[in-house]
């Protein structure tokens, strides 16, 4: 028997609850018109309606409806109804009445226009108390950190209205409040209105749900090209690396226009949270050199300390930092910051941790405007690498404790090749001058139709906006050219070397666990003195057979070319195979975002015999990981799982269970590999999802269907059952047996009245 709950209040908070106050119903929902219209308001239970057009809130002393609202501009309607002793809830709608037609999303902002304007007090004016002989003007209003309550409405680029509610504001940025257009944050609460901004601003692979918006008026980037930042950080989409959406917007306040905004989300514990599924409220969060922002130094101390105290070149000291920091994800943080030229990059720093065993520091890469020629059109000259790696530059922009995190780790020469081979790799990929132009020209694309209103707001230049794009296009056809040359300056590169890896269809090839190579061909440049690592990676069926162009033993995966030649030519050959254990042991539950457990995997062993997985490797799309002795039982789970204390902390029942997975799953879309001996994949599963607020695991209905079918799995919101069956098997083994028993009670019932009828048959007969 199930057992409810009841909350138990005072009458008067019942009739709370049971009665909001008076309702408000607008005869036209907010949005666009062509021709002015007139709006009728209508109110629950006859009560007083107040309303404002100017943007600010309204109360008793505001106007009060007596009959339609002609609307023959743009502007919001702010109203509140009154019944005796009682406000209703803040209700509005934006009225954007003959305005230009756009691709973009439009916000519309209402706030009172003193909170804005005032010139004491408003937060857009530079006031009384600025001191003006500063650059920064300390002391000016708009560095006020306050937060306001205003009324947000949001349309699609569809112009349809996905969202509507009152909201916070606040100012946003550093310098960049300087400019005539302020950056804003908004921010959704519960005691505005809505708990949170619920809508894709960003595309199917974007966050649906925020708890905070900037609608930045992109920083240094103000008046010129307005859209470095999004740009650059586009460039690495798929790099292991935190970094922000970006979407361009129209904003509207108070009914008048206010220019283009990148819609963009604010890099705080909701935002590590959303991105890497971890507790928000279980994070160290540290920006610039030692501003906490969440958490604890001590971690960080600790490892700074330690770096103080030892030299990298001795392999053990270097292994213990990279048990405290990801290195991996602070050099692509490096190698993108040096190839944009961001010299600004000592001033935006910010970087986290998990507090759970194992929490390693991760960097954030945000707010990258000083790229890409903003203050020198020559800039794809400069070495960015000697400036990163100053010791003696001044407290702006890269003082040496900026720089002293990079100097440390190329001490060890492990580091310097992955440094110059993983740098090599995106200079012929990532930042190759083709692709790189081609985004670029994307962007261009994407604004040029939407710029030109905006410019005209703020007296800008439409010359000047298309010099500010050349001067990017010339960056991005410049500049692989300057770091292959700062490169070699730096480091004893020797000459550079060519090479074409390609394979058949049975899989691929990993050169530097980089880059991918498949039946088309990848030709790349690298240095000589820096030989590169190359990998034949089957797919699920096959098994490596051999390589092709080169002199090296079969048996052979994965090993180190050296660079002696200048040229090569390499061909992985694939054979169909399928592994004794394939289909045996299946990846059965899927943890990508597990709160406080953290990421976890479960396998299942439907064969009869026990498996033991010793030098098993287990990957994903952008990592391995050699599993330690483990083992699984026949018809039994053994689950892989981050942090091992944690995870046996919130699942005390776990029975199998092998920590130390050094990566944590991709909450959207991922790909998962178990391979066994001879690099055969034992099995393989993907998936694409939407992404989503709560913890959850991905399922496999039954452990007899085909993993590698979408259909075969179901979404499970919670924490998972690991070491068990999942829902539905559970369900469908618990069904099939009341099945069986109804099935035997039905065939005993009939058997009984066959016994009576042959009882009763027999005293008839005496």
């Amino acid at each position: 028997m199930g057992i409810g709950f009841c909350c138990l209040l005072p009458m008067a908070a019942q009739e709370e609850l049971k009665d909001p106050g008076p309702e408000i119903i607008f005869s036209m929902e907010g949005g666009f018109y062509e021709e002015p219209i007139e709006l009728t308001l209508f109110s629950s239970k006859n009560a007083k309606i107040y309303y404002t057009t100017n943007g600010s809130r309204p109360s008793r002393y505001s106007k009060v409806y007596r009959g339609p609202i002609q609307i023959d501009s743009s502007l919001v309607v702010r109203a509140i109804a009154y019944e005796p002793g009682k406000f209703g809830k803040l209700y509005g709608h934006s009225y954007l009445i003959n305005e230009p037609i756009s691709h973009f999303p439009t916000i519309s902002i209402a706030i009172s226009s003193s909170t804005l304007f005032d010139p004491d007090e408003g937060l857009f004016m530079q006031g009384a108390r600025a001191n003006d002989s500063l650059l920064s003007k300390e002391g000016a209003n708009f560095w006020n950190r306050n937060e306001f309550s205003i009324h947000c409405d949001i349309f699609d680029p569809e112009d349809r209205m996905v969202y509507n509610s009152e909201c916070g504001l606040r100012l946003f940025g550093g310098m960049s409040r300087l400019f005539p257009q302020k950056s804003l944050a908004l921010i959704s609460r519960n005691e505005y209105g809505e708990k949170r901004f619920r809508h894709r601003f960003f595309g199917k692979k974007g966050l649906k749900s925020f708890k905070f918006l900037v609608l930045r008026n992109s920083g240094s980037d103000w008046s010129k090209s307005h859209f470095r930042d999004a740009f650059m950080t586009s460039l690495v989409d798929e790099w292991d690396i935190e970094k922000q959406d970006s979407e361009p917007a129209h904003v509207y306040i108070n009914g008048k226009y206010w220019g283009i905004y990148n819609i963009r989300e604010k890099v705080n514990k909701y935002f590590i949270e959303d991105h890497a599924g971890v507790d928000r409220e279980n994070i160290d969060l540290i920006e610039h050199f030692m501003t906490l922002k969440k958490g604890s130094m001590r971690h960080y101390r600790n490892l700074l300390k330690y770096l103080e105290a030892y030299q990298l070149d001795d392999p053990s000291h270097y292994a213990h930092v990279d048990g405290q920091m990801e290195i991996k994800n602070f050099l692509q943080l490096q190698i993108a910051q040096i190839y944009f030229d961001n010299r600004d990059a000592g001033g935006n720093i910010k970087f986290w941790r998990s507090r759970t065993e194992g929490g390693r520091w991760r960097w954030i890469l945000f707010d990258t405007d000083w790229g890409f020629g903003l203050h020198d059109r020559e800039g794809y000259q400069f070495n960015t690498l000697d400036f990163h790696t100053s010791t003696d530059g001044p407290s702006w922009p890269n003082p040496p404790w900026s720089t002293f995190l990079l100097r440390k780790l190329l001490e060890s020469k492990s580091f310097e090749k992955d440094f110059v081979n993983t740098f090599a790799d995106h200079l012929n990929t990532t930042f190759s001058t083709s692709r790189v132009e081609s985004r670029l020209n994307d962007f261009y694309e994407k604004y040029r139709p939407e710029i030109s209103r905006h410019l005209q707001r703020w007296n800008l230049n439409d010359k000047r906006w298309e010099n500010e794009v050349q001067i990017m296009r010339t960056f991005a056809r410049s500049r692989p050219h300057y770091v292959w040359k700062m490169l070699e300056e730096r480091f004893e590169t020797g000459p550079t070397s060519w090479i074409e890896v390609k394979s058949n269809e049975g899989g691929h090839i990993l050169i530097n666990n980089n880059v991918k190579a498949g039946t088309q061909a990848y030709r790349g440049r690298y240095f000589e003195n820096y030989p590169i690592r190359i990998k034949a990676v089957p797919n699920y069926g096959y098994r490596f057979s051999h390589w092709e162009g080169i002199d090296i033993h079969s048996s052979v995966q994965e090993f180190q070319l050296e660079l002696t030649d200048n040229f090569y030519q390499v061909r992985a050959v694939f054979e169909p195979y399928i592994h004794p254990i394939a289909d045996k042991v299946i990846i059965n539950e899927i943890c990508p975002k597990g709160g406080k457990a953290s990421d976890w995997i479960e396998l299942y062993n439907q064969s009869d015999e026990t498996v033991f997985l010793r030098n098993w490797i287990l990957t994903d799309s952008k990592n391995e990981w050699q599993i330690p002795n483990a083992k699984i039982s026949p018809r039994d789970y053994l689950v892989i799982c981050q942090d091992s204390l944690n995870f046996v902390h919130s699942f005390p029942q776990v029975y199998n269970v092998v920590g130390g997975m050094p990566f944590g799953l991709n909450k959207v879309h991922e790909k998962i590999g178990l391979f066994a001996n001879r690099n055969a994949m034992v099995d393989s599963v993907s998936y694409e999802l939407e992404p989503l607020d709560s913890n959850f695991t991905l399922d496999l209905l039954l452990p007899t269907l085909n993993n590698g079918d979408s259909e075969n799995w179901v979404i499970n919101i919670g924490p998972g059952s690991p070491n068990a069956g999942n829902p539905y098997f559970v369900h469908s083994s618990i069904r099939a047996r009341q099945e069986w028993w109804i099935q035997v009670g039905a065939a005993a019932a009939v058997l009984l009245i066959c016994i009576m009828m042959l009882i009763f048959r027999h005293k008839g007969r005496l």
